[in-house]
C-alpha cells in the first residue's frame, strides 16, 4: 500500500480505458487487488520483486482487461471479451430508431419488452377466474369462454339456446357478482401496466428530459 498502490493511483487512468460501467476508481481499486493476488503468488514462490515490477505487470493485466475476479475471455459480460470485439454491453436506454408518430426516439428497452400481458399478472388473473367460476353459476364459465374466444353475442346466445335478452340478463348479473367478489378496484387492476414497464418509461421520459434541458 505504501509503494505500489500510489504508483497505481498514478498511472491507471491515465492509461487503463474503463469499460462499460467503470470509474477510474473503480478501476485503481480493482488494481490494487490484482497486484495483492500478484505480489502474494510471487511471495509464496520464493522469488523476490519490486514495487515497480508489480505495478508494470498489474497495468498491463489491467490493460489486456483481465479484473481481480474476471479472467475470462469467453464470458459475454467480461471485460476481455469485449475488449477482443466479441460482445459488446448497450443500455437499454440506447437509442436504435426513431418514431416519427410519436416524434420520439426508440430506445432498446422498449424493442426487448414484450407487449404481451405479464406472465405474473396473467397468473393471477387466471387463478382470481377459476376460483369465480368454480364458485357460481356453470353458465358463467360457458360465456367466458366464448367472449375470450372472439365470439358475438348472438353467436353465444344461439350456441347456448338462449335468446339475446337471456343472455344479456346473465352477463349482467355475472358482472354484478364479479365485482362483488373481487372488489371494485378489478376494473383499474385489469388494465394497470407491469411494474416494470412503468420503470422503462419513467427512465426513458428522464432521459427526454435531460437531453431537451441541455438543448436549451
Amino acid at each position: 500500500m505504501g509503494e505500489i498502490a500510489p504508483r497505481l493511483r498514478v498511472t491507471i487512468p491515465k492509461t487503463v480505458a474503463p469499460i462499460g460501467a467503470e470509474d477510474p476508481e473503480e478501476l485503481v481499486q480493482d488494481a490494487i487487488v490484482v497486484a495483492a493476488q500478484m505480489l502474494h503468488n510471487v511471495e509464496a514462490a520464493g522469488k523476490t520483486v519490486t514495487a515497480g515490477n508489480i505495478a508494470y505487470y498489474t497495468i498491463l493485466h489491467m490493460k489486456a482487461g483481465r479484473r481481480s475476479q474476471c479472467r475470462s475471455r469467453a464470458d459475454v459480460m467480461a471485460n476481455g471479451t469485449q475488449l477482443d470485439h466479441r460482445s459488446s454491453v448497450l443500455s437499454l436506454e440506447e437509442e436504435v430508431g426513431y418514431d416519427p408518430e410519436l416524434d420520439e426516439p426508440i430506445t432498446l428497452g422498449e424493442l426487448l419488452a414484450s407487449r404481451a400481458d405479464d406472465p405474473s399478472m396473467a397468473g393471477a388473473r387466471n387463478l382470481d377466474w377459476d376460483e369465480f367460476l368454480g364458485t357460481h353459476d356453470y353458465r358463467y364459465g360457458v360465456i367466458v369462454k366464448a367472449i375470450a374466444e372472439g365470439q358475438k353475442p348472438g353467436d353465444i346466445a344461439r350456441g347456448n339456446r338462449q335468446t339475446y335478452a337471456q343472455l344479456r340478463w346473465i352477463i349482467l348479473k355475472m358482472a354484478a357478482e364479479v365485482l362483488e367478489h373481487m372488489g371494485e378496484q378489478i376494473l383499474e387492476e385489469s388494465v394497470r401496466a407491469p411494474g416494470w414497464r412503468s420503470n422503462i418509461r419513467v427512465k426513458s421520459e428522464k432521459a427526454a428530459c435531460l437531453a431537451d434541458r441541455r438543448r436549451w
